[in-house]
């Protein structure tokens, strides 16, 4: 049932909305009203430094969190190369946003987008979050996220949302996650408490911050709190991961 947790990412929102760790999420998304007060930021993309910071995991709980604020939220997967959202929310990883993508390309606006969003359903989600998940899997993750293309199809999305959240790549290895924080309006920077290098960290965020990206703060994961872990697991690159041999390639402007 969407809704319902996976063994892999916690939803603490939606299985402890009054805990400690739910309220912690509840401030991330208040601090980060004040910081479009002076701009309005409508596509918030959450990355990394390397996997498994609880990256996909802040994603997840931060869409919750703003859908029991604004009527309707968009959570899209564009970790092309390590997709996890699909597995949080218990849903198909199939008509995602790289197939919307390929009907975007033929069709511009003319798309119908309920064919590739999903509707998630709990009692603790106020009001509507739907997800996009990745979708078939491509073998150009780099140059789709680089196109014309996808950054039209994100401006197209977040007409018919108040709010989008993206979940990308991580920003310290690949190329990937720094790419689509440009097509963000602000990115959130996740960082493991205790795991994450801090040299590591700090030339990711300079790199971020020279292509233009607006840095709007970091969340720090996985921190101690009553003798119990704050921050869940999530699949590293190239482990634990589905394998499929349906790839595709989208040729791209």
């Amino acid at each position: 049932m969407p809704g319902a947790n996976s063994t892999m990412l916690k939803l603490i929102t939606l299985d402890e909305p009054n805990s400690i760790h739910a309220e912690m999420y509840r401030s991330i998304r208040t601090n980060l009203e004040y910081t479009s007060i002076d701009k309005i930021i409508k596509v918030y993309n959450i990355t990394s430094t390397v996997a498994n910071e609880a990256k996909t995991t802040t994603a997840c709980n931060m869409a919750i969190m703003s859908a029991n604020k604004n009527k309707r939220v968009l959570l899209i997967d564009l970790d092309l190369r390590n997709p996890s959202i699909h597995r949080a929310f218990t849903i198909k990883n199939q008509s995602g946003i790289t197939d919307m993508l390929i009907d975007f390309m033929k069709n511009g606006e003319n798309i119908d987008i309920n064919q590739y969003t999903q509707l998630i359903k709990h009692n603790n989600i106020i009001n509507q979050l739907y997800v996009i998940p990745v979708g078939t899997e491509v073998i150009n993750p780099t140059e789709i996220l680089s196109s014309k293309k996808i950054k039209e199809l994100i401006n197209f999305l977040k007409k018919d949302f108040d709010e989008v959240i993206i979940d990308s790549s991580p920003s310290g290895i690949i190329t990937d996650g720094v790419i689509t924080s440009t097509i963000a309006d602000g990115t959130v920077f996740v960082v493991e408490n205790g795991k994450t290098k801090i040299d590591i960290a700090k030339k990711t965020i300079d790199q971020l911050k020279n292509v233009g990206v607006n840095i709007l703060g970091v969340v720090l994961t996985k921190v101690k709190y009553s003798q119990k872990r704050y921050g869940y697991y999530e699949y590293g690159y190239g482990k634990n991961k589905d394998t499929n041999d349906n790839r595709i390639k989208i040729d791209i402007e």
